[in-house]
């Protein structure tokens, strides 16, 4: 159960004056799903009946910010040492047309009823809506339950919702993977089914997720879940050669397990976003140079540091990494 204790004074501001303007100011997305779960939000999202011209005018243009398509107001509060309130998201209700290039939707409509929005969110525990105003809950697709035996599905037909963002398979996978949720059986069936889909995004909206998976507690069971829904390929299809790999002698695993181990490892450490792609890709290079025999060993890998520094660089080029 959420209260108004649990919401910091600044978003309750926000939501205030929306509410004093004569609108609806509805808490909604991460920030009610992590309240739920008893997990500190890194953002707050505000939906609202107005639209983003009478959002401003509330709040006045020197505070807030508006540079998208979806009508999102940023509303600024400078003064707080917060990062995650330092800027307010605020959107208006909307529905979105087809989306031709599974990215984006072709037309946006502004005027809707929450309803409406709740319906074209992506997974149920994301479409759960708080209004501070009264501290009502409005849960149209069970996400609350959904929590509760901690379950990640979509919004209606997951084809449709797949379809519509195909980003959004990946933002399954991440999310499942950070909260440690099972991702339900017809919304994985989807996902075998329209991975292809993940062709049509783009590779640095692809890597976002993935490095957000590498920097969960559980990496190891996010790459596990990519490899089975076959979207690895997407994003490292050079680690499927490590797959049955063995190594013998000292390593008990084949070399895919030895790099999913060796980044939960460095997940277990706490250590950073590139401590953890290096002890996934460490030993990237093994399959390309196995033979079998050696000094008294079954098998050996010459040169594989050498190989798998080329290939990481490769790898990473190609993700757009910095």
């Amino acid at each position: 159960m959420i209260t108004k204790e649990d919401i910091p004074q600044e978003v309750q501001s926000v939501a205030q004056t929306l509410e004093k303007g004569g609108f609806q100011a509805y808490l909604v997305g991460g920030c009610v799903r992590d309240l739920l779960i008893g997990r500190t939000p890194k953002d707050w999202d505000l939906t609202t009946d107005a639209h983003p011209e009478q959002i401003q005018s509330l709040f006045g243009e020197d505070e807030t910010f508006c540079n998208n398509d979806f009508g999102t107001v940023g509303v600024k509060n400078e003064e707080t040492e917060d990062e995650t309130l330092k800027i307010i998201e605020v959107t208006p209700y909307r529905t979105e047309g087809t989306y031709s290039d599974a990215r984006r939707p072709d037309r946006v409509e502004f005027g809707v009823s929450l309803e409406e929005d709740l319906k074209r969110r992506d997974f149920t525990v994301n479409a759960i809506a708080y209004r501070v105003h009264d501290e009502s809950t409005v849960d149209l697709f069970d996400g609350v339950g959904d929590i509760e035996k901690k379950r990640l599905k979509t919004v209606g037909n997951p084809n449709d919702r797949f379809t519509e963002d195909a980003l959004r398979m990946m933002r399954a996978v991440r999310l499942a993977t950070q909260l440690n949720f099972a991702i339900e059986a017809g919304t994985m069936t989807s996902i075998t089914q329209n991975h292809k889909q993940l062709s049509l995004i783009s590779i640095e909206r692809i890597a976002d997720e993935f490095t957000k998976i590498i920097n969960s507690d559980t990496p190891m069971q996010g790459i596990v879940f990519l490899e089975r829904l076959e979207m690895i390929e997407y994003i490292l299809p050079e680690i499927k050669d490590s797959i049955g790999c063995e190594q013998g002698g000292i390593h008990a695993f084949d070399v895919y397990e030895h790099l999913l181990r060796t980044l939960q490892g460095a997940a277990d450490k706490g250590f950073s976003t590139e401590l953890r792609f290096a002890a996934l890709l460490h030993d990237i290079g093994k399959p390309a140079t196995r033979t079998i025999g050696g000094k008294n060993k079954e098998y050996s890998f010459f040169g594989h540091e050498v190989v798998g520094a080329r290939m990481t660089r490769k790898i990473m080029k190609r993700l757009k990494m910095p």
